[in-house]
């Protein structure tokens, strides 16, 4: 293609970056909040308006989706998790001065459009946009994310014939944030004499007019002889087990495993 636009004879600026939206809210909730030996976490979230990306840290980590739930392993001591979402995408505002000449001296009459080409590195624009309007001096490049972007004009003619690059210039597009944390308590139960005494593990539902906890149903299957908890009780002699010791049929309906235990 014949280059005979002249590429120095004009000149590529930027005017002011339009910085990201303001940061949107972060809900995260997490269930249960506590208990004791270990608890097994399930973290729900959500984002208004709907993030552009989101990380988890603490104790969980990675790219996480604008809204989910997941559950987590289980952990035996206190634990943070923390989300922290980024939203928008910054604007810049590309103004330019046009040739006048060929690169053979001649007057430039026959200008057609202009091509704005940018990128996160000055040796790789990649993107582009094409302005029709060969009367038009400046353009909108949107939807950029945090970075710094480089840019670069190219003036075309009505033969198809581009000029070089401009000179690139740069900017700075800054996103906003927001972040959520929650957090598990782990206790220790108090050291007791009573151990599992059966291998059938129950869970149970609280009666509303009393308050009393019941037994359901046989929801697991525990080892002879692991440690009860004797500050939590269900019916006779049906105590709290560490649910990592318990191996589940089905899904619990309550919060805590119970098991028949006896003093050793």
């Amino acid at each position: 293609m014949d280059k005979r636009i002249l590429a120095g004879a004009f000149a590529l600026l930027l005017a002011g970056m339009a910085q990201a939206q303001t940061a949107g809210t972060v809900s995260l909730s997490v269930t249960p909040t506590s208990g004791q030996t270990s608890v097994t976490p399930r973290l729900t979230w959500s984002t208004n308006p709907v993030a552009t990306s989101c990380t988890a840290s603490g104790g969980w980590s990675g790219t996480k989706a604008a809204s989910g739930n997941q559950t987590l392993a289980a952990v035996r001591a206190n634990t943070s998790y923390t989300l922290t979402c980024r939203w928008g995408a910054g604007t810049a505002t590309v103004n330019w001065t046009a040739p006048t000449t060929n690169t053979n001296g001649s007057a430039l009459t026959n200008l057609a459009r202009f091509r704005v080409l940018y990128g996160t590195s000055s040796s790789n624009l990649s993107q582009s946009l094409t302005v029709d309007d060969p009367t038009r001096r400046s353009t909108a490049v949107s939807s950029l994310s945090p970075g710094t972007w480089y840019f670069a004009v190219r003036a075309v003619n009505t033969s198809g014939g581009e000029s070089d690059n401009s000179n690139v210039a740069t900017k700075s597009v800054t996103g906003a944030t927001a972040a959520r944390t929650v957090n598990v308590s782990v206790t220790t139960p108090p050291a007791s004499g009573l151990r599992t005494a059966s291998t059938n593990v129950w869970h149970y539902y609280v009666r509303a007019s009393d308050g009393m906890r019941i037994r359901i149903g046989v929801i697991g299957q525990i080892a002879l002889g692991r440690p009860c908890d004797s500050t939590f009780k269900v019916a006779q002699s049906h105590y709290a087990v560490n649910p990592a010791d318990v191996r589940l049929t089905g899904t619990p309906q309550s919060p805590r495993l119970v098991v028949l235990c006896s003093a050793t």
